[in-house]
């Protein structure tokens, strides 16, 4: 049951993430809705976190392994926009890191802890009552 939910937190985590600032720079901060190249970084995770949820709404250990999966790609972007914004220009011209990186970084390891978490959890056996 904790891996479940652990899971289905981990999935909502990374959708929100998108909405969250991933940088302040100048005063102003940038979510996952304005990503640079003409993308949207942002439905990105919204879509990865979904996958996150269904799969931690699945009690089967093929869905744990997905979920791993996606919530380890997750993580690694989450660091990945992170050492983006503390490098490079980004340090030259005083950008700071967003709550929503890491929101994304919290959301991928306890995704991972999580699915994890699903491969010890053992099934009830029902036991019949004596007469």
């Amino acid at each position: 049951m904790i891996s479940r939910l652990t899971l289905i937190i981990a999935g909502v985590l990374s959708i929100i993430s998108a909405w969250l600032p991933w940088v302040e720079l100048l005063g102003e901060s940038h979510n996952g809705f304005m990503g640079d190249y003409g993308g949207n970084p942002g439905l990105f995770f919204i879509v990865l976190g979904a996958i996150i949820l269904g799969m931690g709404a699945l009690n089967k250990k093929w869905s744990a392994v997905v979920a791993i999966l996606f919530s380890i790609l997750v993580c690694m972007l989450g660091l990945k926009y992170y050492n983006d914004s503390t490098t490079g220009d980004a340090l030259i011209v005083g950008a700071k890191v967003g709550s929503g990186v890491y929101c994304m970084i919290f959301a991928g390891f306890i995704g991972i802890v999580g699915g994890i978490m699903r491969f010890f959890v053992k099934k009830k056996v029902a036991v019949a009552a004596a007469a």
